[in-house]
Parts: structure tokens; sequence; C-alpha cells
């Protein structure tokens, strides 16, 4: 079986969870979250007041870091999210490479949300679009055309790509992640080629791998934990296929940086947009 190259429907970004390279990768919407708090000494040992007024004695034993990290998500309502992801293929007939950015600001479980994105291919521009989602129901503006009612702009049911959802894909990964710690955050990696790796990402990011099992590729994972909060701050994922007699290559990487944990205010969708895809508002 070979694999069918991605670049069909790769348009409506945001009405396809928030995302989605048809076929490839479903993104959800952050960036980065500031830096460590210098109101308390780091080191191995050291007693760090956490978000919730607990004191965590650093390091942490490795199954307290992941019960913690459930822990903290509990009290997450709002964050700032940025992605982008790249998926290469390289084939006898066909070489194409498809890039994503994108941010959303909005509710963590992303029931209401303002995302712009921007979608190229072999370099050059797809697709830019800028969306607002609340309610149930969404308005977006393509390429600059105007904005216009997009009831498909919703989350998709079938791809949670929340913070939460890839929360709990890396918790699925707690006995392969190697984990270290250093004065300014917690590091959870991993390279192999685990299927329990693909498996655990599949979902939250939509990942295809038609024509290969994931025995057959290359996998990096990198999650960075602020060392206070216990929160994710950046989250990376590579995935290359090995030398095979498939003609197909595949490539993947995704990053994602957190930010802003509380930070956004209730989403506001501004009046002229709403005029611009409703008519005028009473």
């Amino acid at each position: 079986m070979t694999r069918t190259p991605c670049a069909t429907g790769a348009t409506s970004i945001a009405g396809i969870a928030l995302l989605t390279l048809t076929g490839c990768v479903g993104l959800g919407p952050g960036e980065s979250q500031a830096g460590p708090s210098t109101d308390a000494t780091r080191g191995d040992g050291v007693q760090i007041p956490d978000e919730h007024g607990a004191e965590l004695v650093h390091p942490l034993e490795d199954p307290e870091i992941f019960a913690e990290m459930r822990t903290a998500a509990e009290d997450l309502e709002s964050l700032r999210m940025g992605a982008t992801m790249t998926f290469e293929l390289d084939a006898p007939w066909l070489t194409q490479e498809q890039h994503l950015e994108m941010t959303a600001e909005g509710a963590a479980d992303f029931s209401e949300v303002h995302v712009t994105a921007s979608l190229t291919e072999q370099g050059d521009p797809v697709e830019d679009i800028e969306a607002y989602i609340q309610d149930g129901t969404g308005v977006e503006n393509i390429d600059d055309q105007g904005w216009t009612d997009s009831p498909s702009s919703t989350i998709d049911e079938g791809t949670d790509s929340t913070y939460a959802a890839v929360l709990e894909a890396v918790i699925a990964m707690e006995d392969l992640l190697e984990v270290d710690y250093d004065d300014d955050s917690y590091t959870l990696e991993y390279a192999g080629s685990d299927a329990e790796i693909f498996d655990s990402l599949e979902d939250p990011f939509s990942l295809n791998l038609d024509g290969y099992e994931p025995e057959e590729t290359d996998m990096t994972v990198e999650v960075l934990l602020d060392p206070q909060t216990l929160l994710m701050e950046e989250f990376e994922f590579t995935l290359y296929t090995q030398e095979s007699p498939n003609p197909i290559s595949l490539g993947m990487e995704i990053s994602v940086e957190y930010s802003m944990f509380n930070e956004v205010p209730p989403l506001e969708i501004p009046e002229d947009v709403l005029e611009e895809a409703y008519g005028p508002q009473h």
C-alpha cells in the first residue's frame, strides 16, 4: 500500500479541528511560558512552591512528575498555543513539503478560541486563515477575503488536540520517556521506534502512516516542563521513515509552545467582524 499525498483538501484549515493537513496531522492551537520565577532558589533537593501553594522537592521521582503534571492541568482554564508543523513526502512521482504555522488564544479546551494560521506548500503560500470559535459556531476570514459565517469552524470531535489531550498522550509514554532535571526545567525525552509513541500521539495529532508501521520509523519526543507549575511549555515530535523497499519516504515535525496559562481574557469577537459575517448586530 502506498501513502496518499496529503495536498488534497488542505484548505479550510480552521474548519478541520483547528488546522488539519488532510490525512496527515491535525493540530490544535501557543507560545512559550514566561521565564521561570526567581522568587525561589532552584537546585537539587530544594523546595519550590508550586502554583497550588504546596512545596515540591526537586528533583521529583519520575512517577511524581507525571502525577503532578495531571494535577496542574486540572486548574488550567485558558492559554496561548503556538504550533508549527512540517510534513515531507518524497516519492518517485512526487516531492511535497507542507508547512503550517498557527497560534490560538482562548479556553484551554478550545471551546472558545481565536485562531490565526498560515499554510504553505513547497514554500509557496496556500492559505491564510483567521477565525473565531465560540459557543459551537465560528466565523472565519480566508486569505483576507472577508468575514463569513463558518459552522464548520468548530472542534472536530474526532480530533482532540487540546492541552489536556496532548498531556494524556505524554503521560501514556511515561515508561519510555527519559526524565532530566536542571535548575530551569524538567525535560522529558525519547528517541526510538516504539509503536507506543506513535499510538499515543495518533489521536491528538491525527497522525497517519499509511504504508508504514511505526517500527519502520525513527521518532523523537521532547517535552519541556516548568518546575514550578509542572505545566508543559514546549512539546516537540519528529518522525522520519527508515530506508526500506517502500519507494515513498515520509517526514514530519511538530512543535508546540504553550504560554499565558490562565492569563487569556474571555473571548470577545469584535463587533465589526460580527457585522461583516452576520449583518448589523442588535
